[in-house]
């Protein structure tokens, strides 16, 4: 069995993780891929329980051979810092782990071992998912980062960008140092990256209708200028995140965010002049 629902949200364990399983097996490495397993687990639950304290939808986590991915419904769209405090409660639930193995290393109730083991699985986690690669942390924080300074569409494509010429540096890296495991990563991450950007076009579509769902006092209000013959698509790729906008279309008047949205998504009205719509 591979998928499960605690807690009304569903588990999958990827089918790779049971070859990892068997070749641990093989190895006399079980409990230590287990723990590294649990580890991963528990990173994600971080994500998760601050995820809904934010009153986010989880819907998903998945568990990988090299890790976890939590999906969410309302990650496109929220305030960039409550995507910085999501992606890092992972991150901290390790550093927390990291402390209760040196305590329990340092009373004597772990071996050297076993107290090294667990730390050094936990550096290397939150580590890892702090690469600025999306999906991991790193790359979700330096996404929310850009769109403090840009509008979505921009910051989501130059986050795509930048996660892919890393994650193909990695993988040009480990070839040359011969590191099989983190080359498999990196073609991983190199092949979500490229699928990503060629699926924007419909994560930019998932974006305006969470923000069209959201109710305009749950957001700060900014201003956006803008000539009155530019069209309604042209005008939501200056849209941003965790904010609603106030559009001023010059020599027609004021147009607000809710209209041009409906306009897009319910009317098509994708090349009509927003000087109409006010």
């Amino acid at each position: 069995m591979n998928e499960w629902r605690p807690f009304g949200i569903r588990l999958r364990i990827h089918l790779l993780f049971w070859i990892v399983i068997g070749m641990s097996l093989l190895l006399g490495k079980f409990w230590e891929v287990i723990t590294l397993f649990v580890i991963v687990l528990i990173h994600e639950i971080g994500h998760v329980a601050v995820a809904r304290e934010l009153g986010w939808t989880v819907t998903e986590v998945e568990l990988l051979p090299f890790g976890g991915v939590a999906t969410m419904e309302e990650a496109y769209a929220a305030d960039p810092l409550d995507e910085i405090v999501v992606a890092l409660a992972g991150p901290f639930l390790n550093v927390v782990m990291i402390a209760v193995s040196l305590v329990c290393w340092h009373v004597g109730i772990w071996t050297d071992e076993w107290a090294r083991f667990f730390l050094a699985g936990n550096v290397a986690v939150a580590g890892f998912n702090l690469l600025p690669i999306w999906p991991l942390d790193g790359g979700r924080i330096v996404q929310a980062i850009l769109c403090w300074y840009m509008p979505y569409r921009r910051a989501a494509i130059a986050s795509l960008a930048l996660s892919a010429m890393l994650a193909a540096l990695m993988l040009g890296l480990s070839v040359l140092a011969l590191q099989t495991n983190v080359a498999v990563v990196a073609v991983y991450l190199l092949a979500v990256n490229i699928q990503a950007f060629f699926r924007f076009p419909y994560q930019f579509i998932r974006f305006l209708m969470e923000k069209y769902a959201r109710q305009p006092e749950e957001y700060g209000v900014r201003a956006l200028t803008v000539p009155p013959e530019s069209t309604a698509m042209e005008v939501s790729h200056l849209l941003r995140r965790g904010c609603s906008h106030l559009v001023y279309v010059q020599g027609s008047g004021l147009l607000a965010e809710e209209r041009l949205l409906h306009a897009l998504l319910f009317e098509k009205k994708h090349d009509t002049a927003v000087g109409q719509l006010v």
